[in-house]
C-alpha cells in the first residue's frame, strides 16, 4: 500500500467518525442524561441535581398534580413550588422542587405530550 491510498482510507474513515459523531452525539446525551436523571432521589438538594444534569433549559410553576416517574403521587398541595426542564432529543426530564430547595417530583415529559405546569419558555 503506498502513501496515497493509506492517506484516502485514514480520510475515510475520519470522515465516517465525523458523521457518525454527529449523529450519534444526541443519542448518547440523552442516554447519559437519563442515567443521571435516575439517580435523583426525593429531597436531593437543587445542588446535587445540577452536579447530575448541569443546569436546567427552562424554569416555570410547578403544575397541580405530582408525579414520580410515571406515577402520580396527588394534587400539589403546594410542596412543588418551581419546576425545572432538561430538554433532551425524545422529550424533557423534568423535576419539581419544595421551597427549600429540595426534589418532590421527577418524571420524563415526551415531546408531545405537553407538560404538567411548565410552559416551554426559558
Amino acid at each position: 500500500m503506498n502513501q496515497q491510498t493509506r492517506l484516502r482510507i485514514a480520510l475515510i474513515i475520519f470522515g465516517a467518525a465525523i458523521v457518525i459523531g454527529f449523529f450519534g452525539m444526541p443519542y448518547l446525551l440523552d442516554w447519559r442524561n437519563g442515567k443521571a436523571f435516575a439517580r435523583i432521589a426525593q429531597g436531593d438538594s437543587e445542588t446535587r441535581v445540577i452536579l447530575y444534569l448541569g443546569s436546567p433549559d427552562a424554569k416555570g410553576a410547578c403544575g397541580t398534580q405530582l408525579r414520580w416517574e410515571q406515577e402520580s403521587v396527588g394534587a400539589n398541595d403546594g410542596r412543588c413550588v418551581r419546576e425545572v426542564r432538561y430538554k433532551g432529543r425524545r422529550g424533557s426530564w423534568v423535576v419539581g422542587y419544595s421551597a427549600d430547595g429540595h426534589v418532590v417530583s421527577k418524571y420524563f415529559d415526551l415531546v408531545g405530550q405537553g407538560g404538567v405546569g411548565v410552559p416551554s419558555g426559558g
